[in-house]
């Protein structure tokens, strides 16, 4: 009994945090707060996952054991939590491994793990409410007791009241699991022409976006070059720019596809300006004063990567690098780098900001 006590102690303490961390990785407000504290909060909630899913798998057979003596609504809460962490073991799978998955499953698998996270909420609340203050809800006595179950109940002849009560439990849940939709942070652009599927979330390492005007921003390019360049926006769109339509993949296993794309060759701008490289190595800067990343000279030279300015016929939204981001269309979208303002060509190619704080890919293909 002391054992099963420590298990359920430890199971809620790993799950609370676990939950925690999972809606702070969820609302962008807080995973950026984390990420200004240079706190790996994807790396801990994927280490936390590893934990939970060991601690469950070792005290499962003691806890069924258990529940032979125990009432219904026992029963009820280790049967609703197996299938919970049954789905989010396979969402989180699915989003860990999704180089292996077409996008449809990623992008459902990424829906899916923020939506039972949202319809999980109700009961644990009802059961730490419970646990902590000892408030009893009114459960029927052969429910949470040893009480005879009613004719009804064996029968599967549920009277009005019955079908009342779990219907409204079943709205609720709904309710607010629904209620995901009102906090997801969608792009706020038109979604005509390319009927786009999918949507944007929002990651910065900041908490406040770069306040440019078109007349503010310019482009660097210096470093190892011939000729150190400053452009701004009157001048780069006086440039051929050149408009694809391509899907956005995020490295945690979202996509966006059929996204338009307007911008300009990195290649015709060292072309146009008669930039000549010394070095075979680039470190792209965020306006943001924090954010980098590094490529090789060929990756944005000969790999198609492209200044980008406008998104489906509008230009960039803040959130999503207005005015101006770099875009790698072979890489996962923390290559392409919001409020780009300069590219350093160096002697030696360091590692980027997620490199460093996350572990990433140097390269970050697809």
């Amino acid at each position: 009994m002391v054992r099963l006590k420590w298990i359920h102690h430890l199971h809620g303490f790993i799950f609370v945090l676990l939950l925690l961390s999972g809606l702070f990785l969820y609302f962008p407000q807080t995973r950026t707060w984390f990420n200004e504290q240079q706190f790996p909060l994807v790396p801990f909630h994927i280490w936390i996952s590893f934990l939970y899913v060991l601690v469950v798998f070792f005290s499962l057979k003691s806890v069924l054991n258990h529940l032979k003596r125990k009432p219904y609504i026992k029963y009820f809460n280790i049967w609703l939590n197996l299938i919970f962490i049954a789905i989010w073991i396979v969402s989180g799978m699915i989003m860990y491994f999704q180089i292996h998955f077409p996008v449809e499953i990623r992008n459902l698998a990424v829906s899916v793990h923020g939506l039972v996270t949202f319809l999980i909420l109700p009961w644990v609340i009802i059961h730490t409410v419970g646990h902590l203050i000892g408030v009893k809800l009114p459960w029927p006595n052969w429910w949470r007791g040893k009480d005879p179950v009613p004719q009804t109940i064996t029968e599967n002849n549920l009277e009005r009241r019955d079908f009342i009560k779990f219907t409204t439990i079943g709205i609720l849940f709904l309710f607010i699991g629904a209620g995901v939709k009102w906090f997801q942070p969608i792009l706020d652009v038109a979604e005509t022409g390319n009927k786009r599927r999918g949507y944007f979330r929002i990651y910065n390492v900041t908490s406040d976006y770069p306040k440019y005007e078109n007349e503010e921003w310019s482009l660097t390019i210096d470093g190892l070059v011939d000729q150190p360049t400053i452009l701004k926006m009157e001048e780069m769109e006086s440039l051929p720019s050149l408009t694809i339509i391509d899907d956005f993949h995020c490295v945690t296993g979202w996509s966006v596809l059929n996204v338009e794309m307007k911008g300009i060759l990195v290649k015709d701008i060292f072309d146009a300006y008669g930039i000549t490289p010394n070095s075979s190595y680039v470190t792209a800067y965020s306006g943001d004063n924090v954010y980098f990343d590094t490529f090789t000279l060929s990756q944005l030279l000969d790999e198609g990567a492209m200044l980008v300015f406008q998104f489906d016929g509008e230009k960039l939204v803040h959130s999503q690098g207005y005015p101006c981001r770099l875009y790698h269309p072979l890489m996962y979208g923390y290559k392409s780098v919001k409020w780009i303002d300069r590219l350093e060509l160096t002697k030696n190619r360091g590692r980027g900001y997620w490199q460093m704080r996350g572990g990433y890919d140097l390269d970050g293909y697809l």
